[in-house]
């Protein structure tokens, strides 16, 4: 019988350190209790070779040139806690092109199983994969279990090729032994074939958040309400309603904290709006605080139906009431959260929000952060593995 523990875990995730994501966040945690070897982004995206993906290329191929098994320097304040090893793999972005899936699929499989032998295991590896292109190396590598991380809908994610992963996706969905859904609605519509599906929303790292910082500088001198946004400011926020925000509060200040992803930020026209673009991680409790509501202003389209917002929990923590669209995944916090179906429900909400006793609104939902740690959601992943893991070995040893 293999004992779950003794098993590596294979991650196929996002870029380490260069953002803060929710496969980032559990997998901190996961450090330290498992072997873990992580892959860096392979790709979501054909470039269009504009300014941005000359850049992206670049910085690509400069850390295709780093020892493979280096991790690259910790930035944004970000838990050095990271994974045994982190692999920047050389692979093209074609991904939907035959020749260059089998070239990919060659040089991932000699880097992993490089890396596999450099850890020493001995047991057989899991797959933790949320990247679609990563079907090309599912059940290749001698793994015991294999499972589908699924943060997006990738049908309908701005700034990936949809025509690309759509396929790739499906095929995953075909091999992988589980689902983990951080939304309600893709535990729908991302079921493999052995139809196990699991709900995993957003946790939050609620130390960092709740630990009181000193107000940024460039908030100070504002007027207050700060009614606040921190996020990726994007097609997907409702402008519209955000300029109504701003006009029914002339006293007061709109304050977007976050990249500019895409969107015309020339709506954002308000004498009392202002953009401050990305802050760091480490920092950014520091603004977040000094928000007297925090805002999530979604509109309601195919992606915003499979997000669960990670900066809800990030506002509760920070001890700020809460405001959002009405999108499914911020209904199951109705009770301690306004949210506003229309226009003007969302306006009425915020004026309750901001008439509440912040002491009472800051305990009540930090109170409800405090249960949703990454820790927790990390013991949930671990447990739908090592059920895999047994079930499979059990099997094996049957036969």
């Amino acid at each position: 019988m293999i004992r779950p523990e003794a098993c590596p875990i294979v991650v196929f995730g996002d870029d380490w350190g260069r953002r803060v994501s929710s496969m980032q966040h559990v997998f901190r945690e996961i450090v330290g209790r498992r072997r873990v070897i992580w892959i860096n982004g392979i790709g979501h995206r054909v470039p269009r070779f504009r300014p941005d993906d000359f850049r992206r290329v670049w910085e690509k191929a400069r850390s295709m040139w780093r020892q493979a098994a280096a991790a690259p320097p910790v930035t944004n304040g970000f838990d050095p806690r990271a994974p045994e090893l982190i692999l920047q793999p050389r692979v093209l972005p074609w991904h939907h092109w035959d020749p260059v899936m089998a070239l990919n699929r060659r040089v991932l499989l000699r880097a992993i199983r490089d890396a596999l032998r450099q850890v020493d295991a001995a047991a057989p590896p899991v797959v933790v994969t949320g990247s679609p292109p990563s079907t090309s190396v599912i059940g290749r590598l001698g793994e015991i279990a294999s499972v589908y991380f699924c943060m997006d809908d990738f049908l309908h994610l701005a700034g990936v090729s949809h025509e690309m992963l759509g396929p790739l996706e499906r095929r995953l969905l075909r091999k992988v032994d589980a689902v983990v859904a951080t939304a309600d609605s893709l535990t729908s519509s991302k079921v493999p074939r052995s139809g196990a599906v699991h709900y995993l929303p957003q946790g939050v790292n609620y130390d960092h958040f709740a630990r009181p910082r000193p107000a940024p500088e460039e908030l100070c001198g504002l007027p207050r309400p700060i009614i606040g946004f921190a996020g990726g400011i994007s097609s997907c926020c409702d402008f519209a309603l955000m300029r109504k925000v701003a006009d029914a509060h002339p006293e007061g200040s709109v304050v977007l904290v976050g990249p500019v992803i895409d969107g015309d930020v020339a709506e954002l026209d308000r004498p009392n709006m202002h953009v401050l673009g990305a802050r760091s991680y480490e920092d950014l409790p520091g603004y977040v605080q000094a928000f007297d509501v925090g805002l999530i202003p979604y509109i309601l389209n195919e992606w915003t139906r499979a997000v669960d917002p990670l900066k809800l929990l990030e506002y509760l923590a920070a001890g700020i009431s809460v405001v959002s669209t009405d999108i499914p995944e911020v209904r199951k916090y109705h009770a301690t959260i306004g949210i506003g179906h229309d226009h003007p429900a969302f306006l009425q909400r915020l004026e309750a929000a901001l008439a509440l006793d912040r002491d009472q609104a800051r305990a009540q939902g930090q109170d409800l952060a405090r249960r949703h740690s990454w820790s927790d959601r990390a013991d949930c992943l671990l447990d739908i593995v090592d059920q895999l893991v047994t079930r499979r070995s059990a099997t094996t040893v049957t036969v």
